[in-house]
């Protein structure tokens, strides 16, 4: 005998850690906008410059792109297949940096720069190969470390750095900061676990 088909709704997703950052955001929390812009802010600037915007004009890309973000937010929905927050990101940044260029080589053109107004031309055609979400990790992790680190003190953040980051044995470091080893490894694994769940929260 055949089971009837169950009539019960998908259960709902669970929501990640990434998606309640974003749903913050979408609310225009200030807490967490500011920790999404102070961590892809430099993410936007770094695909400026490669993307040959000079260092005088990036930061204004930086919050054209971040006022677009914040304009559209709201209808922003996550695809698994399609998209993310970094493509859709990037994909703004792109379109910004297009706008910088035509009105660049417009105002070339117009005093009568030719070389000038004809490099700028073909600036744009570069912006898929600079402005993309690969190795932006790296960057990512330095801007959460640096946020992370303000949220403890000294000590404990120097017992992380020097066992984690410069590999030093936990008793050399214990010795150096006049702690006992239990203290250095509960300070490492404080911080890991907060650098963990910062990481986790960032929208992919």
């Amino acid at each position: 005998m055949s089971r009837e088909p169950s009539s019960q709704p998908p259960s709902p997703e669970i929501p990640t850690a990434s998606s309640l950052l974003l749903d913050r955001v979408k609310a225009m929390e200030p807490e967490s906008w500011s920790r999404l812009a102070g961590t892809f802010g430099p993410v936007v600037y770094r695909w400026c410059r490669a993307a040959g915007v000079s260092s005088e004009d990036a930061p204004d890309i930086v919050q054209n792109v971040f006022a677009s973000v914040a304009r559209g937010i709201a209808r922003f929905e996550r695809q698994r297949e399609t998209g993310s927050f970094r493509a859709w990101l990037a994909t703004i940044t792109r379109s910004r940096v297009r706008d910088h260029f035509r009105k660049e080589s417009q105002r070339a053109h117009a005093i009568g720069g030719t070389d000038a107004w004809q490099r700028l031309q073909h600036q744009p055609d570069l912006l898929d190969s600079t402005i993309n979400t690969t190795g932006v990790e790296g960057l990512l992790i330095r801007r959460v470390l640096q946020s992370v680190e303000q949220e403890f003190e000294a000590i404990t953040w120097q017992a992380f750095w020097q066992t984690t980051m410069e590999e030093k044995p936990a008793a050399l470091v214990a010795e150096t900061l006049a702690l006992n080893i239990a203290s250095v490894y509960q300070a490492k694994s404080r911080v890991l676990r907060r650098l963990r769940q910062r990481m986790a929260e960032l929208p992919q």
